[in-house]
Parts: C-alpha cells; sequence; structure tokens
C-alpha cells in the first residue's frame, strides 16, 4: 500500500494539489472532501435541505439515514475521482454554498465516516493513492510515512475561494461571506469530536499562503522522490 496523506483546513490548496501530484507520479487522487459533499447531497434530496443548516442537521440526526442506502457511487476512471448519486456525475452539485453549509452535519456521523475510510482503504489497496482531507494522516492513513500538512491563512483561502465560485458563474457569496465562513469551520474542524483537523506529528508543514501550486507541489515531490 502507497499512500500520500495530505491533510489541511479549507482552501488550503490541498485538493488541488493533491490532482496535481497524483498526475504527476501516476497514483489515483482520493477526494475525501467530495465523498463528504456526495453524502451530504444525497441526504438532502432524500430528506429536504430545511429552512437552515441546523434544522438539516435536526432531520439527519433524526433520520439514522445509512449512507451506504443513498445510491452513491464513487467511480475511478483513468485515474480520476468520480462522484455520483443514482449513477449521475454530481461534480458540480456538490460544491454549491447549501452543501456547503450542511456537510457538518455529515463529517460528524460516525456512519458516513466509517462509510468514506473504508472506500478510500479499499482504493489503497488496488493502486498507489494521493489522499486530501482533515484526518488523513491521523485517522485514516495513519502508518503512512509521506504526510504533509498544508496550511494558509484565513484571508488568501477566502480569496482562493471566491476567485473559485466566480470562475464557476457563482456570485452568491461575497468575499467577506466566504472569509466568515472559512473562518467558522476552521473552528468547527479543529473542535470535532471525530476525525479533527490537526496535523499529524510525523507531517510535514507547508504554508502555501505565498506559494503557486507548482512551488507546493515542487516541495512535496522534493520530499518523496526517493520512496516511489
Amino acid at each position: 500500500m502507497s499512500v500520500i496523506a495530505l491533510d489541511g483546513p479549507a482552501g488550503s490548496g490541498k485538493s488541488t494539489v493533491a490532482g496535481m501530484l497524483a498526475e504527476r507520479i501516476g497514483f489515483l487522487h482520493a477526494d475525501s472532501g467530495a465523498i463528504y459533499r456526495t453524502i451530504t447531497l444525497a441526504s438532502i434530496r432524500r430528506l429536504g435541505a430545511g429552512q437552515s443548516p441546523d434544522e438539516f442537521g435536526n432531520l439527519f440526526q433524526k433520520s439514522n439515514l445509512d449512507p451506504d442506502s443513498l445510491g452513491i457511487q464513487v467511480v475511478v476512471s483513468d485515474g480520476k475521482q468520480s462522484n455520483c448519486i443514482e449513477n449521475q456525475d454530481v461534480g458540480l452539485d456538490i460544491r454549491t454554498p447549501e452543501v456547503t453549509g450542511r456537510i457538518r452535519y455529515i463529517a460528524d456521523s460516525i456512519p458516513c465516516r466509517n462509510t468514506v475510510n473504508r472506500l478510500l482503504r479499499e482504493f489503497a489497496q488496488q493502486t498507489g493513492l494521493v489522499a486530501d482531507g482533515r484526518d488523513m494522516g491521523t485517522v485514516v492513513f495513519p502508518d503512512t510515512p509521506s504526510k504533509f500538512f498544508l496550511e494558509a491563512s484565513v484571508q488568501v483561502r477566502a480569496k482562493r475561494r471566491f476567485e473559485e465560485m466566480l470562475g464557476q458563474g457563482n456570485s452568491s457569496q461575497t468575499l467577506a461571506e466566504i472569509e466568515q465562513d472559512i473562518a467558522r469551520r476552521d473552528e468547527e474542524d479543529r473542535n470535532r469530536a471525530v476525525g479533527a483537523l490537526r496535523k499529524a506529528d510525523d507531517a510535514i508543514l507547508i504554508d502555501t499562503s505565498e506559494l503557486s501550486r507548482e512551488d507546493v507541489l515542487s516541495r512535496i515531490l522534493a520530499h518523496i522522490q526517493f520512496r516511489f
């Protein structure tokens, strides 16, 4: 099992860099956040979004939904991960503010975490894997020797997310609103009872605030060049 684990807060660039790294070395990029988002979207479609994220959270907690009953498929083709519900690709649908505001309830669910972690470990038995998330190096793949923790300032991460949304034609949130959301999510992620965001003791820390994606990729490649 060859796994490279990239952890870090939302907007730190870990998913983008993980995809670039996987392509460079011929590994599969496993995006755990996208799987959680897919479960969130499927749960919204099954239960309704509620009038607010908190109302959705109450609906979800009372429902005792089995994540394996939601028609979710994670498809791997040509080294790429596609996230589907009932055989339909939902890659764009899972990036909406509605999903983002409700994902924390899914991420706090032990059955959902177990489902996602099982899928990731199954992938790792089949192929070399670059896995990104918030607990890849601490919970899912604690024994891998290749662990990295990417971070950046809240302001930089908010600007990245804002520009990404504009590029998708989505202007539903202002930069200030995104910055507030990211700061709130950081606090929630670091204080979760299950799967909290933290750097593994043996992970290499990379601050991406002033680095391009290519710079981050080069630093990671320099560390792993003799391992793969």
